[in-house]
Formats: C-alpha cells, sequence, structure tokens
C-alpha cells in the first residue's frame, strides 16, 4: 500500500535545488521531444504529486520518469539515503514510491558523489569497510548528467551547475526552432528566470489552494517561454526609449520646451515602437527586428541636430505626432530622423518604398518636404517623374488600393539646417 508523504509544498521555492532539478529534467526532456520531431503537447512536468515523489516528468497520466532529490553535502554512502534504497509502504512512509514505474524509470539527484551505489554487498563491504551496506530494495539509479558524473553541486561558477545544464539545452531547443536567439546569452538567461517564476508561482498557488493540489508546468508552456522573442523585443524599445530621452537631455536649454519628448517617452511600448520605426522610414527594420535591436535605430546626431532643433523652433499646436505632420502657413513638412548623406538620397527613397510595401511605415509622405539630415533640394522622385497616374500605380503596387495619397508627387528633402530656416520664418510671419 503507497503512503502519501507529499505535505512539503507549503515550504518549497523554485528557486531551491529540488526546482531546479525539475526544471532542468523538464527541458532536457523537452530537447530530446523536439530533436526528435514528437509530440509533446501531453508532456508535463508535477512537482510533490501524491503517489509520486519530488519530480515526476508525465506523459499524459503516465509516468515517464520518477525523481527524488537529496541536497546532502555529507551524503557520500548508500547508507546516506535509506529512504530512498527503501520501497514505500505502511512500514515505510519515507520509502520511494514505485508505483507506476519501472526500474528503468526511477531516479536520484545528489549533490556529491555517492560511493558504492550500484554495488553488491560482498564488493561493497571489501571497498568501503567502515560503511554500513543497504540493499537498494527499490532500484533507483544515480541520475547521470550531461558532464557524466552521477551528481551536480550547487555551486559552480557565476550561476550554479544545474543552470549551466538548463541553458545548454535551451540552446539547442532555439537552434532546432531556428530562432536567432540561441546565441543570445541575456534572452537564454532571461528565459531561465521566467521559467523559475513561473515554477514559483505554481508552487504558491498549490500552496494557497491546500492538501491535494500540487505543482503542474506543461511542456508546452515551456515551450512558449523558451521560443518567445517577445522580451528581447520589449528590451529593445525600453533601450531604445532609454537612448531617446538620453540623447535629448544632453542637449536640453531652457529654450526648449520639453511637452512633446513628455508624450512620446511616455507612450506604450507598442506606440513608441509605431513611432520609433515612422521617424526612420528607411531604417533596416525587418532585419532588426529579427535580432531584437530597433534600439540601433536611435542615433545621437539625428537627435541633436534634427529633432531637438525641430521642436525648438516649431509651434507645438502645428504639429501632429501621430503622423509626423508640421504645417506652416504655407508649407508642410514630414519629420523624419533620416541622417543618410546627399549622395544616398536615390538609396533612401528606395528602402522607404521596400518599408512602405512591407507595411512597416504607417504615416503618409504627402507634404511638400521630407526633414533629414544631410539631403536638401532633391526631389523624392526625382529619377523617375511621378504623376497621378502613375503614383496611383506605385500606392497599389506597394501598399494595396488605399483611398489617401501616400506621396506627394512635389515631395523634396530639405536638410535641418534649412528646416530650421523656415521655421523661424514660420514664426517671425505669425509675430
Amino acid at each position: 500500500m503507497k503512503v502519501d508523504r507529499r505535505n512539503a509544498v507549503s515550504s518549497w521555492s523554485g528557486y531551491n535545488h529540488q526546482g531546479k532539478v525539475g526544471i532542468f529534467l523538464a527541458i532536457r526532456e523537452l530537447k530530446k521531444l523536439t530533436d526528435d520531431g514528437k509530440d509533446y503537447s501531453k508532456y508535463k512536468l508535477i512537482f510533490e504529486k501524491n503517489g509520486g515523489e519530488d519530480v515526476d516528468i508525465c506523459y499524459s497520466t503516465a509516468v515517464v520518469s520518477r525523481h527524488q532529490v537529496k541536497a546532502k553535502k555529507d551524503g557520500k554512502y548508500p547508507n546516506d539515503y535509506v529512504n530512498v534504497r527503501t520501497i514505500n509502504s505502511e512500514n515505510c512512509h519515507t520509502g520511494y514510491q514505485i508505483l507506476g514505474t519501472t526500474n528503468q524509470e526511477r531516479y536520484l539527484h545528489v549533490i556529491c558523489e555517492v560511493n558504492g551505489w550500484d554495488m553488491d554487498k560482498s564488493t561493497f563491504k571489501k571497498s568501503y569497510s567502515g560503511a554500513k551496506y543497504v540493499p537498494n530494495k527499490s532500484k533507483v539509479q544515480l541520475y547521470t548528467y550531461p558532464d557524466g558524473e552521477k551528481y551536480c553541486n550547487l555551486v559552480g561558477g557565476r550561476i550554479s551547475p544545474i543552470d549551466d545544464f538548463c541553458i545548454a539545452d535551451i540552446k539547442e531547443i532555439l537552434k532546432h526552432s531556428n530562432i536567432t536567439l540561441s546565441n543570445d546569452e541575456d534572452h537564454i538567461e532571461e528565459t531561465l528566470l521566467e521559467i523559475n517564476e513561473l515554477v514559483s508561482r505554481r508552487i504558491s498557488k498549490a500552496h494557497n489552494a491546500g492538501k491535494g493540489v500540487y505543482p503542474v508546468i506543461y511542456f508546452q508552456e515551456l515551450n512558449k517561454i523558451i521560443t518567445s522573442t517577445e522580451k528581447r523585443q520589449r528590451q529593445s524599445i525600453r533601450r531604445a526609449k532609454n537612448l531617446f530621452a538620453l540623447y535629448w537631455n544632453e542637449n536640453l536649454d531652457n529654450d526648449a520646451d520639453n511637452t512633446v519628448i513628455n508624450e512620446i517617452l511616455n507612450l506604450a511600448e507598442d506606440d513608441f515602437e509605431n513611432l520609433l520605426i515612422d521617424l526612420h522610414p528607411d531604417g533596416k527594420i525587418l532585419d532588426l527586428k529579427k535580432i531584437n535591436n530597433l534600439d540601433n535605430l536611435v542615433d545621437r546626431y539625428s537627435i541633436k541636430y534634427i529633432f531637438y532643433n525641430f521642436l525648438k523652433w516649431c509651434k507645438e499646436e502645428k504639429f501632429i505626432l501621430d503622423n509626423l505632420h508640421y504645417q506652416t502657413n504655407q508649407e508642410s513638412f514630414r519629420l523624419s530622423l533620416i541622417n543618410a548623406p546627399k549622395a544616398a538620397a536615390g538609396e533612401v527613397k528606395d528602402s522607404i518604398m521596400q518599408n512602405i510595401g512591407l507595411r512597416l511605415i504607417r504615416t503618409i509622405f504627402d507634404t511638400d518636404y521630407l526633414i533629414n539630415m544631410n539631403i536638401d533640394g532633391r526631389k523624392f522622385f526625382e529619377e523617375y517623374p511621378i504623376h497621378e497616374e502613375g503614383k496611383e500605380k506605385l500606392e497599389s503596387g506597394f501598399v494595396g488600393e488605399v483611398k489617401d495619397n501616400i506621396f506627394s508627387s512635389n515631395l523634396e528633402y530639405i536638410d535641418y539646417e534649412n528646416t530650421v530656416r523656415k521655421l523661424k520664418e514660420d514664426q517671425d510671419s505669425d509675430e
């Protein structure tokens, strides 16, 4: 008769060794399944299950492997693990729960080398005369770790050895999934932290629910956390926002109005990302998104010379942030932070057209001027003059059927210096 002794959930944390072992085992099994192209939707990690052990890896209701974890620093002989080598019963409530498992599915995890675990009585007594022999009635194996050792130290270098094993397997899962983040150490470490936090939450939830409820982590959940790029994308946007603020503050003086910059920095992350892309319509948007480096769009000199000067001399009431449009009494402008050299006007146009074709840019270019760093006095379509019919075809080819004009046929590049001059003239005309 099996006896439930699973009562330690309330005192357990996802950050302790037992939790780390469970996470490692689940990630390792997930890696094997993904390597073999097998369905993992019914696989799960269970802690402290009634009738189970510290950790069970299960397929639906069947046990794939069962694991007990002992963090004994001085557990160097089998007699230090008497309960593990004993079968759970009415006479031994602390024995190993073997029900539902075969001899090949039962494991013990230790933190130091255990001598003579697999020896018979005679050999053991000859080898370790000072130690007591305990028969392995439960047929439990010492777990062999990826480094070939049958134990795993609690501490190692910067992170624990078991975390290192997890990181190695996460990398392989990412490689198998063709995700570029397989070499992104920050992403991988953050992924492991997120998995730890998930385990901790499940433990806490089980504790609050009371007796009979045990933490379960599904492999689908683990894979989603591992393969998700969202956290890195979020970080990229947060870095971009911080750089925006930093470069703005480097140039701050008493004449500048902070209203617009404060509005920008208070945007939600998705809105800020859209604005960032709109301000850099010629950027390698897809490439930077792929490697989660949209913050590379933010350039110190573009903010210093284009953005800062524009906001310093423009009239706030005439500037529409949503579409980056500015209207003077006589002319209209579309703000950008393009910082390409004069000779790159054609390349800039091609990049913008490509990004519009991919629907990466929201704002239109139906203005007189496109503000940028260096290019001035050149028509946007100077190489191929565009008429209304041609513009319609262009719009249809790049962005589908649209009602509003995307480009002005007279759109012209204007550098930041001439932009400031025109803004000053507009101010003078209103006086």
